[in-house]
């Protein structure tokens, strides 16, 4: 009853101390909205990298490279294709696709700034190897001619990437002919093409990567067996989804490093701004509150309520600060940034605000409200009434 009583004295007058209110809510709104930002950056791109990965697909890459500086030769990507465990069409043909990928130059719809994406050269069978692969608009891609398919997300990111543009490669100008999706994963940052027309303009005679359709997830142990025990094959051979992630994850624990480093020094200085309102407000009303010890209040009571004030600031700035993520960044499409050097394109995805980073959120606000109530509620609580009774 005592807490009650306390606390709805508390509320009572937060009017009175709407300023200083409004240091601790926008403070804790603050911390909570780049909080849960940086970890929707983190989130979006570890969905569009994991979502690009099939458990009854395996990519194959030459031994010790990234597919952006590996080799492998038409002879080495038909003893792939026709290696134990590939699965085949109904013409008896091995569902496979020798791919070779180059980086281009592009602009940034947002500020015009230079990007580069990659270009990707597929085989015949690429749609019966990526079954999530769709054409959206326009027409598919002509082999032996210079056209391009465009990812959904990079038409969405990029300028200059409509049908009918052209994109500036090697040996002249290639034009947009068609859009595709592939389920929002990591293809849809890309631009498509016939690999052999590709090899022909950037005068290579090799391939970079070759992707299989197994027979099912368990062949992919045979599959691998079996391009081992070649004596002329030096090869990786990948799961398809731990490929993609070995390829994501340095950035995703960067992501996730920054938002809980950002979030833990922009929470210090919340927690000492709601210290320094809090003492403030304590040690204005200590005539008020000598005056409840007096009468026979105790401490719990008194320290309850500094508390229970806190909490219910950092629960109105947590609220402020999920509202404003929703409404600045729910949806928004960011791309990583990219070099040509390093082999190192930019991946198109879209922030994914989810309930465990809002859950996260709250929970730091909290923190945030018990550690700035906490200790004005303990010094006020241990003054005696004497102390408490004199003036500040």
């Amino acid at each position: 009853m005592q807490l009650l009583a306390l606390s709805e004295l508390n509320l009572r007058s937060l009017p009175r101390r709407i300023g200083s209110c409004l240091v601790i809510v926008i403070g804790i709104a603050g911390v909570v909205a780049v909080f849960i930002s940086i970890l929707s950056l983190a989130l979006g791109f570890r969905n569009t990298i994991t979502n690009t990965g099939q458990a009854d697909r395996a990519v194959v890459t030459s031994r010790g490279t990234t597919e952006g500086f590996s080799s492998l030769s038409r002879d080495d990507v038909r003893a792939i294709a026709g290696a134990t465990g590939v699965r085949s069409d109904a013409a008896g043909n091995q569902i496979a696709s020798a791919e070779v990928v180059v980086l281009t130059a592009v602009s940034k719809k947002s500020n015009q700034a230079d990007a580069f994406v990659t270009v990707r050269g597929i085989g015949p069978a690429a749609f019966l190897t990526r079954r999530e692969f769709r054409l959206a608009t326009g027409r598919m891609f002509k082999p032996g001619f210079h056209e391009l398919l465009v990812g959904a997300a990079a038409q969405r990111q990029f300028s200059g990437l409509d049908i009918g543009d052209k994109v500036k490669l090697s040996d002249g100008d290639w034009t947009v002919v068609g859009s595709f999706s592939s389920a929002g994963n990591s293809h849809e940052s890309t631009l498509l093409t016939d690999a052999d027309t590709l090899l022909a303009a950037y005068k290579r005679n090799t391939f970079n990567s070759v992707t299989v359709l197994l027979d099912s997830p368990q062949s992919f142990d045979k599959f691998k067996a079996a391009l081992g025990a070649n004596p002329t094959l030096l090869v990786d051979t990948w799961r398809e989804p731990e490929y993609f992630a070995s390829m994501g994850r340095p950035l995703n624990r960067l992501l996730s490093l920054i938002a809980y480093v950002i979030g833990a020094i922009m929470a210090i200085g919340a927690v000492f701004a709601a210290l320094n309102t809090l003492y403030s407000a304590v040690i204005s009303r200590r005539t008020e509150i000598g005056t409840l010890r007096a009468v026979g209040f105790g401490g719990f009571a008194v320290v309850g309520s500094v508390l229970l004030e806190a909490l219910l600031l950092a629960l109105i700035g947590a609220a402020i600060g999920i509202a404003a993520v929703f409404v600045c960044f729910a949806g928004r499409t960011v791309s990583t940034v990219g070099d040509a050097v390093g082999y190192n394109p930019q991946l198109v995805y879209t922030l994914t605000i989810s309930p465990m980073a809002v859950g996260l959120g709250v929970l730091l606000a909290c923190g945030i409200g018990l550690l700035g109530g906490i200790f004005p509620g303990l010094w006020v609580a241990r003054l005696s009434v004497a102390e408490a009774l004199r003036s500040a």
